[in-house]
């Protein structure tokens, strides 16, 4: 939203020759908000940023730690030896960030709030194609989520080459819908002997609120209206 909101009030800034996306919403702060309300603003997207950093080098160094260096190299580590190596690993990847994120304000990248997006572009279709499709088609097997998690760069890598031009949200939605298809053909041909079914937890009630629906409902509206106004 604020994106759009950016484009409409300052659109002959935003597409001026050298300008980026990344100047949407810098753009609503310096024009629309107040001195002090900006400080609160500040304080809070660098708290995002700090959190979300913390918690992808978390990620980055239990993954390597657990998921590789136990699993394939050395199955009897002891924790103290997971924890070291865990920590190395995140000065590694910090440092590679500190060399890689100087070379994003490159005109080429189109800003960093873009390639941010272009980049779940490759992972985030696949991911949701296979949980989607799982979780509503009983019958899929393992290697439809599988094939969906496989394709879903390349896809992306084409449809960037063939469609430059388009935006990267309708290039994700193109990939999306691609995934879903193999998907439903591999289930066609090759679906489960047994459709799966979840395990449910007979004291945990999931039942939502029905003015949550209504509020859902009205969000996904106000949603489509604003795109469609502000097109």
């Amino acid at each position: 939203m604020p994106g759009i909101i950016s484009y409409q009030l300052y659109k002959s800034q935003l597409t001026a020759p050298g300008a980026t996306t990344d100047q949407a919403y810098p753009l609503l702060i310096r024009n629309l908000v107040g001195p002090g309300l900006r400080g609160f603003i500040l304080a809070a997207i660098a708290g995002a940023v700090i959190s979300t950093l913390s918690s992808l080098l978390n990620s980055v160094a239990t993954l390597l730690t657990m998921d590789v260096y136990k699993r394939h190299f050395k199955r009897d580590a002891s924790g103290e030896s997971l924890v070291r190596i865990g920590r190395w690993a995140t000065l590694v990847f910090v440092l590679a960030v500190c060399l890689i994120a100087p070379q994003l304000g490159n005109p080429k990248f189109k800003g960093i709030f873009n390639y941010i997006q272009e980049f779940q572009g490759f992972i985030s279709p696949g991911i949701l194609a296979a949980f989607v499709f799982g979780l509503f088609i009983k019958r899929t097997p393992a290697a439809a989520g599988l094939a969906s998690l496989i394709l879903t760069v390349p896809v992306y890598g084409v449809l960037m080459w063939l469609f430059p031009d388009v935006a990267f949200l309708n290039r994700i939605a193109m990939n999306f819908v691609f995934l879903i298809i193999i998907m439903a053909v591999i289930t066609v041909f090759r679906p489960l002997k047994e459709p799966k079914v979840l395990p449910v937890k007979a004291d945990f009630d999931m039942r939502s609120a029905p003015a949550l629906k209504w509020l859902c409902g009205l969000v996904i509206l106000l949603t489509i209206a604003l795109y469609i106004i502000f097109w």
